[in-house]
């Protein structure tokens, strides 16, 4: 058998195969898994894509706060 190689995102412990190269998972397949560290930049946008906060009007009250929280 022959040497593949594909991209995939872990997700849960899981990678999904591609669709063309299922046929071949029908043999015993050795794994090896090269994982490329993210960059900051990068992992903060995979994270937080449809966050969107509107704070206009919004007052913060530090001293509040940590009261709720029995900070103080």
């Amino acid at each position: 058998m022959g040497t593949i190689a594909f991209e995939a995102i872990a997700m849960n412990g899981a990678i999904a195969i591609p669709e063309q190269y299922r046929p071949l998972f029908a043999e015993t397949v050795r794994v090896l898994v090269h994982v490329e560290p993210l960059h900051v930049s990068e992992r903060r946008n995979t994270l937080f894509k449809a966050m969107n906060i509107r704070t206009k009007g919004f007052k913060f009250d530090r001293e509040e706060a940590n009261e709720r929280q029995g900070l103080l």
